[in-house]
């Protein structure tokens, strides 16, 4: 008798879990017809930006097309063009605005693997490389002005710019001076930006370039721009030694089309009437595909992982990366 009770429980274990999908083996969800799909931090898009599609995938990287998710903040239904099977997945995808995909893009925002008639959707795998989540601590980004400090010597002008390394590398968890970041897969890129008055109607967003890591995830190479098109410095790309992103702005000998309400050289810890501090630090991830586009018409999306208030601290002082896990995009997938 007493042996007989705990068999018999593991068999009404057993089939309770088979009958919520818990066995990885067998189909999930063989009668569902539809997937519905809802979202955190992810924000509609204007049609230059690009669309999101949904897709079903299985386990061999094989998809089929479900829709456009038009409106992230609410509740996107789409019917099943076939039964879903174990390792079948949900992605979302970044599209270039145009005709209907037979593909998905390689910009892969979000994925997620069913269990029973649930998936959890990610960016891990999808935007990171697998298995990789984003970095929680990468490190630091510094006021300096490399590009006019061997002319001027240091301190120059400073407040002009914003470069990602540790200047107080004992304070980081890696130690040394490089910051760490998360490896992506091929179709995104990180992109870093100064930006005045953040969250309102007439922010300004000033990029200092597009950037990746090294296979050990540290940040060891110049960004996309070198020392920066409005550092003074004519061939802006190449000059200069820095092995780290970051920009300068201190003129304009190229002439290049510039926010009008922005002067040369920039103060990054400009207040306003109110004392408050103007400027913001943000490191994005970008799609690829915005690789070499025009100097000034650089957009973010909305993958803003990182942002920090730039500060009033003086040259030498080092500020910290914050991760804001929050900003992240995220989803679900529920079958019915």
């Amino acid at each position: 008798m007493s042996s007989a009770r705990p068999l018999a429980g593991w068999a009404a274990l057993a089939l309770a879990l088979a009958a919520c999908g818990g066995d990885a083996t067998s189909p999930v969800a063989r009668d569902a017809t539809s997937v519905t799909l809802t979202f955190s931090a992810l924000t509609r898009l204007d049609q230059s930006a690009g669309r999101y599609d949904a897709w079903l995938a299985d386990a061999n990287g094989a998809a089929l097309r479900l829709g456009v998710v038009a409106d992230p903040a609410v509740a996107s239904t789409f019917m099943l063009p076939r039964e879903v099977r174990a390792g079948d997945e949900l992605w979302i995808t970044l599209e270039q605005s145009g005709e209907a995909s037979s593909a998905p893009s390689s910009q892969r925002l979000l994925r997620g693997a069913f269990s029973g008639a649930h998936a959890d959707l990610s960016i891990v795998g999808a935007v990171t490389e697998k298995g990789l989540a984003l970095r929680a601590k990468p490190g630091q980004f510094t006021m300096f002005s490399p590009s006019d400090n061997g002319a001027h010597g240091y301190p120059s002008n400073e407040e002009s710019g914003v470069w990602l390394f540790n200047m107080q590398p004992r304070e980081t968890e890696q130690g040394d001076m490089w910051v760490r970041l998360t490896q992506l897969t091929p179709g995104w890129t990180y992109e870093g930006w100064m930006v005045r008055d953040i969250g309102q109607a007439g922010a300004i967003w000033l990029s200092y370039g597009k950037f990746l890591p090294d296979y050990t995830g540290a940040v060891n190479s110049r960004d996309d721009t070198g020392w920066g098109p409005f550092s003074g410095v004519v061939n802006f790309r190449t000059d200069g030694e820095e092995e780290f992103p970051g920009d300068d702005w201190i003129s304009n000998p190229l002439n290049l089309s510039f926010p009008a309400q922005l002067s040369l050289p920039l103060n990054l810890r400009e207040k306003n009437a109110s004392g408050q501090l103007r400027w913001t630090h943000v490191i994005s991830i970008e799609p690829a595909w915005k690789r070499g586009e025009a100097i000034g018409s650089e957009r973010p999306f909305v993958v803003r992982p990182y942002q920090d208030p730039f500060g009033d601290a003086a040259p030498g002082i080092a500020r910290t990366i914050t991760f804001h896990p929050e900003a992240v995009p995220r989803g679900q997938a529920d079958l019915k």
